[in-house]
């Protein structure tokens, strides 16, 4: 029962609010309570400064690999990140699983009254951990959309096709299980992002009359 310890330990590691911490420690105000209220690195970036965003982007990243790590370290799960040929492809789902522990406690932090940020960095993280070979692409991806269109759902869907070709033709051996887990991000990032979603389909309700 390893993956149920570890998704507690995942939840509790993700819901460290950094962005609240920092928004404190350097400007003495609430993240919260100012800009666009999300106590995530963007909001920060823009109320605070870039170089403190890119830092809660990094804490909020880690806290996806680190749970991840830190699971797989303790219970000897596997010695090396995802997609390499000793990795047991069966254990890929588990792990992601304490990864998105860590998304729900950035999205609905303990320590922020079950409120909290929209988890694109902490998911990042367990990118980064699953599919390291395509971090950079999904770095590309990301920047690309936050400049053509944040808010395009031919875009988006565009990227996810995009990514999960490259994960196939990088990670055969385990893509399904990826495929997997990588859906269920998305899923948790769609729950999180209803409000935009439906921004989204009015706009394009709009563009058609």
């Amino acid at each position: 029962m390893w993956w149920f310890g570890g998704i507690i330990f995942g939840y509790l590691l993700g819901s460290i609010p950094f962005a609240e911490i920092i928004g404190k420690m350097v400007k003495g105000v609430d993240i919260r309570k100012i800009g666009t209220k999300n106590p995530g690195a963007a909001n920060v970036c823009r109320e605070i400064g870039r170089t403190w965003g890119i830092l809660v982007w990094l804490f909020d990243a880690g806290k996806g690999a680190l749970a991840i790590f830190l699971v797989a370290k303790l219970t000897n799960t596997f010695p090396v990140p995802f997609g390499s040929p000793i990795s047991p492809p069966s254990v890929i789902l588990l792990l992601a699983l304490v990864g998105l522990s860590a998304i729900a406690g950035h999205c609905w932090s303990i320590f922020l009254h079950f409120q909290g940020g929209k988890g694109a960095a902490t998911s990042s993280g367990i990118i980064l951990y699953l599919t390291p070979k395509l971090f950079p692409l999904l770095l590309l991806l990301y920047f690309f959309i936050q400049e053509k269109g944040p808010r395009s759902p031919r875009l988006l869907i565009s990227a996810v096709l995009i990514f999960f070709l490259f994960t196939f033709l990088l990670y055969r051996q385990a893509f399904w299980w990826l495929a997997i887990s990588i859906l269920l991000l998305i899923g948790i990032g769609a729950l999180v992002n209803q409000d935009t979603i439906k921004e989204m389909k009015q706009k394009k309700v709009v563009s058609r009359q």
